[in-house]
């Protein structure tokens, strides 16, 4: 019975911090959200902003270069960081041709007339030359193959199945064990009130057998008079 009240509190536990860290992600993501207020916004926390890469354009040998499916991490620029891009650094833009975000190397820069050139590492023609204002944010790191899966958890489906459903299930869990909870105190309550009745019951039984008591050797004590 004691290892199976550990194993029930080590459960509890588990699905608590579970719990917790899918509000927390779910608070990260509305947060992240907020953000957006126009369409060549990057949603971001704290500046740091998350993109699932839908083209094979950066495939390449470069120790940065990533591939189609990876998540990728960005920081947001400034006006000042944005003047000191230089050739190699990769940054992510709005694309009005695509009406996409992109995210390419810098080719050629030229800082006095504050023009940049992009190209992906996999292609052979150079984007159009862009000023440096439309370049959003540079590429901080990249976790390979996790684009697809935050693609599937931004859809309905893969929303309803990967933080709707854990995270009723994780309500349903808890609720059934606070109502197990509820039942258990009103039961010790319940067994407390009935072990005092008894005990009263008890103590009135008591008092009772000692008035007969009484009773009888009164009668008695008359008779021998």
């Amino acid at each position: 019975m004691e290892n199976t009240a550990k194993k029930s509190n080590i459960l509890n536990k588990i699905l608590n911090i579970t719990f917790y860290l899918v509000i927390l992600v779910l608070v990260a993501f509305a947060i992240a959200n907020i953000q957006i207020k126009k369409e060549n916004d990057i949603a971001n926390l704290f500046g740091l902003g998350f993109l699932s890469v839908q083209s094979d354009s950066m495939e390449g040998s470069n120790s940065d270069s990533f591939n189609q499916g990876d998540l990728i991490f960005v920081r947001l620029l400034d006006d000042d960081e944005k003047k000191n891009l230089q050739i190699g650094d990769i940054v992510t833009f709005y694309d009005i041709s695509i009406r996409e975000f992109n995210t390419h190397r810098i080719v050629d820069v030229d800082h006095e007339r504050e023009i940049i050139v992009t190209k992906g590492d996999k292609a052979t023609v150079n984007d159009s030359a862009m000023s440096l204002d439309f370049a959003l944010a540079t590429h901080v790191s990249t976790l390979p193959k996790v684009g697809n899966a935050i693609d599937y958890m931004q859809s309905p489906v893969g929303f309803a199945l990967f933080v709707i459903l854990p995270v009723l299930l994780i309500f349903i869990y808890e609720g059934i064990g606070l109502v197990r909870n509820i039942m258990a105190l009103n039961r010790e309550k319940y067994e407390e009130e009935l072990k005092e009745k008894v005990s009263e019951q008890a103590r009135l039984t008591e008092l009772e057998k000692e008035q007969i008591r009484k009773q009888v050797l009164e009668e008695l004590s008359a008779k021998k008079e």
